[in-house]
């Protein structure tokens, strides 16, 4: 009977995978390479001579879907440069919140960049609820305008954010919503760190799959990948929603494998 705890078997428990030097959580790799093989017929023979040529690698990973790692497996493939938005001030105080319709304009009405805009309760609660209607342009110029709606009762503090992104807010209608003694009042923001992806050049990482055990490693290292797919899919509340990310790399000759 062994009195060593390592076998020096590995499982799926000891396995670290780390993008750009951050490890992933929840993850799966899968990698493997494969040497095509050249043939040539030939007289005399019965079989075809064979030869070692191109060499092609293949990785995957999959992940259970986690906030801290959204941005990278969902973002990195669509582009290298999020859109962080920025947080302005564009109507420090609105119209006062007294039941009757009315449409307003920002005071600041362009953003710096494209982001998703807050509206926040600053003076008296909502006794009454209603709709706002945010009015504006998205990056192309295009005209877009989106629902808020606000129910009662609500405190002052409370916040709702709208889920497009807007490059201008025009203004905005107020319909239907109601305060205490006529006098509640809303501020309306665009806010930062809500990180956007839109269409571009893909984010080009390094990626590393290690097998670390005891004092023993087995190291992959990826330089130049990208990931050629992205997406995302959901069932029920009985699963975990997975990410799958095919990787591809610029040039398999750089793919390096280190035993230790």
């Amino acid at each position: 009977m062994t009195t060593v705890g390592d076998f020096g078997e590995y499982t799926g428990v000891s396995g670290i995978i780390t993008l750009d030097g951050v490890a992933l959580a929840d993850v799966q790799y899968d990698v493997k390479w494969k040497r095509a093989t050249v043939s040539h017929s030939r007289g005399g023979k019965h079989s075809d001579i064979n030869i070692p040529g191109k060499l092609t690698v293949t990785t995957k990973i999959k992940k259970a879907l986690v906030y801290a790692d959204a941005a990278k497996v969902l973002g990195y493939s669509l582009t290298d440069t999020p859109i962080a938005g920025t947080a302005e001030t564009l109507l420090s105080a609105s119209h006062v919140l007294d039941g009757t319709d009315n449409y307003e304009d920002m005071t600041d009405d362009t953003i710096a960049s494209l982001s998703r805009v807050r509206y926040t309760l600053a003076t008296k609660a909502i006794t009454t609820g209603g709709t706002i209607t945010v009015i504006g342009e998205d990056a192309d110029g295009n005209a877009i305008s989106e629902i808020i709606t606000v129910p009662a009762p609500a405190s002052i503090g409370a916040t709702w954010t709208t889920t497009r992104l807007f490059k201008k807010v025009y203004g905005h209608t107020i319909r239907g919503i109601d305060s205490a003694d006529d006098l509640g009042t809303f501020t309306v923001a665009s806010i930062a760190g809500s990180a956007t992806y839109t269409v571009g050049d893909p984010k080009i990482f390094d990626l590393v799959g290690s097998i670390p055990k005891g004092e023993t490693n087995i190291m992959i290292t990826q330089p130049d990948c990208w990931f050629s797919e992205g997406g995302i899919a959901w069932e029920d509340a009985g699963k975990v929603i997975d990410v799958e990310c095919p990787v591809e790399m610029r040039d398999p000759d750089t793919l390096n494998v280190t035993v230790s």
